[in-house]
């Protein structure tokens, strides 16, 4: 194990300093860390040229075995390159998989902010484990009290970061996973079972959204302001940086959530358009487009029958229906040979909309599913901008004829 410390010029104070029970007494915080961690291996010691002639540096020297102490030289940090030329001595510092102590307590100017950041970005880039950020809080006390002094362990702070980043992931591409796993893992370390629970509900959930199984969608979002408030107080505890973005959570999906989603078919099938949009809008367009498709041949056989859920047989001759329109249009069959589905369709009011939304559709869905494997394949970004320009607003335009979409959910 190594750590990280700073020192600087000034005229630190001997004071005692506790951490988790361990007591040292001393004027320079570094020399604790021998204490604190006594299976640390090797201290790296940041220095400015300002330190690197300072008496504190010198007398540290003498306190700690030069085999355990290594000073790396560092620029004042007046200029933006001068910080990054920090940054990038913190990370080379780190090799791959190890583990490492930051000790910010002499750190000064902005190096505290730049050892945070270098913490979170060795443990996601060189899967660093960080086995503690201390702070020596002289100032927990006045000056003229000679008690102790507590060392703060500020890792927490560091995870916070990677709550954010999970979160983040789960709001802007509904994949859970990450996120999942911090409060499983949390749950686990501390024996929490609504921690876990949390998790495992946020995964299904995700897991829903992801392969585009949107009647699970609206049973699960639901379920997850369920869990997350069961789980409200344990996360207060044990996971508080999530607490501050449960909230984000619950502000994206929970509109989703529709207890018993084929009860009520008009008020589904708003969700549904709601979350294809959503899709959309996150980028999701292979998602979108296979709901968008699903929804049509649902909203017309939910016209046609008042059925919700339609058989196979039944989607089929609804199907055959729709593309029978579009050969209509295109002049490659007579109305004539249309099925009863497309004869029916025909005399609608909302035909020509159904025919255009059902063609585009058509285009991109055969595109996409072949992978673009097929001769002259549409490139993706034109794949994105059919579906945004072409698919999205018919398919609002038949939303609203059908009084199915008063407005995007």
């Amino acid at each position: 194990m190594k750590a990280i410390s700073f020192l600087g010029p000034a005229d630190y104070k001997t004071v005692t300093y506790v951490y988790q029970g361990q007591e040292f007494t001393t004027n320079l915080f570094p020399e604790a860390l021998i204490h604190f961690f006594p299976e640390l291996q090797l201290l790296y010691l940041f220095a400015t040229p300002t330190v690197q002639s300072h008496p504190n540096l010198a007398e540290l020297k003498k306190r700690i075995p030069p085999d355990k102490l290594k000073v790396v030289p560092i620029p004042e940090g007046h200029t933006e390159a001068d910080l990054w030329e920090i940054f990038s001595a913190l990370t080379n510092t780190v090799a791959e998989r190890e583990e490492v102590v930051f000790d910010i307590t002499h750190s000064f100017r902005s190096i505290p902010f730049l050892s945070f950041l270098a913490a979170a970005y060795l443990r996601a880039a060189r899967r660093a484990n960080i086995r503690a950020v201390v702070y020596g809080a002289y100032e927990a006390r006045p000056k003229d009290d000679p008690g102790p002094r507590p060392v703060f362990d500020l890792t927490p702070f560091v995870s916070l970061l990677d709550w954010l980043a999970a979160t983040n992931q789960f709001i802007y591409t509904g994949d859970a996973q990450y996120l999942a796993r911090l409060l499983y893992r949390e749950g686990e370390v501390r024996r929490s079972g609504a921690l876990k629970h949390a998790g495992e509900a946020l995964e299904s959930f995700s897991l829903a959204v992801m392969l585009c199984r949107p009647l699970e969608v609206m049973e699960d979002a639901g379920n997850i302001e369920n869990v997350l408030k069961k789980a409200a107080k344990d996360m207060a505890q044990w996971a508080q940086p999530f607490t501050v973005m449960a909230d984000r959570i619950l502000a994206e999906y929970g509109k989703y959530s529709l207890p018993e989603p084929t009860k009520d078919a008009a008020v589904s099938l708003k969700h549904q358009l709601s979350l294809i949009r959503w899709y959309a809008k996150h980028g999701q367009i292979m998602q979108a487009v296979t709901l968008a498709r699903e929804w049509v041949v649902t909203a017309v056989g939910w016209r046609l029958y008042g059925s919700f859920l339609l058989t196979k047989d039944t989607r089929e001759r609804i199907e055959r229906g729709l593309s029978g329109l579009c050969l209509v249009a295109q002049k490659r069959l007579s109305a004539e040979e249309l099925n009863e589905v497309g004869q029916t369709l025909r005399t609608w009011p909302e035909a020509e909309t159904i025919t255009d939304l059902w063609n585009h559709l058509s285009t991109v869905r055969n595109d996409l599913d072949h992978a673009g494997m097929n001769p002259n394949p549409m490139k993706a970004t034109k794949l994105c901008q059919k579906t945004q320009n072409d698919v999205l607003p018919l398919l609002e335009t038949l939303g609203r004829q059908w009084k199915l979409l008063e407005e995007w959910l």
